[in-house]
């Protein structure tokens, strides 16, 4: 009984010094949120060996980022996908590169998924990998909370079989952290 109530009286001091600090208020004052965002690229009867479209996306369309939209601390970049919602044929390939830019037209990153076949995508997406000088440039870009758009371009060349149709998707996960005081 006495270790029980030493061990509470030691994490009660701790939290109440840390509450002083002001460590565990900041902490209580702050919230995380994931913003998805989804952007989706289609081309209909296709009869070029090439294609490419470029959309942008946009932070503020989000009703999360809208409903934090005054309180944003920062924005960082989390992960971001390729699928496909839609193919004919199914056994339709190509050379897919995924690219985004600032809306200067600065390179943030660009990831060649190689030859696919997209039907490959439909059920489980394909995970773009980046390095940490990507990650960077894109978390430097959202650093200023003004940029809230980047352009986006779903490239595709090889294709075959011609003609097809193909809706794929980017998914981009972006994390904010808000003030909620």
């Amino acid at each position: 009984m006495k270790k029980y109530f030493i061990k509470t009286l030691f994490a009660l001091s701790v939290l109440t010094s840390l509450s002083f600090n002001g460590c565990i208020l900041d902490a209580l004052n702050t919230l995380t949120q994931n913003i998805p965002i989804s952007q989706e690229f289609t081309i209909s009867n296709g009869i070029l060996p090439s294609y490419s479209q470029t959309e942008i996306i946009d932070l503020s369309s989000s009703s999360t980022y809208q409903r934090y939209a005054d309180k944003i601390q920062n924005i960082n970049f989390v992960r971001a996908e390729y699928r496909t919602k839609s193919v004919t044929p199914a056994s339709l390939s190509g050379n897919i590169t995924i690219t985004l830019k600032d809306m200067n037209g600065n390179l943030l990153f660009s990831v060649p998924l190689g030859q696919i076949t997209p039907a490959n995508y439909q059920n489980t997406p394909y995970e773009l990998t980046l390095n940490a000088a990507q990650i960077s440039l894109i978390n430097a870009y959202l650093s200023t909370l003004a940029n809230k758009k980047i352009q986006a371009t779903l490239s595709i060349d090889n294709i075959s079989p011609v003609p097809y149709s193909l809706t794929g998707v980017i998914d981009i996960v972006f994390e904010m952290k808000v003030k909620t005081n």
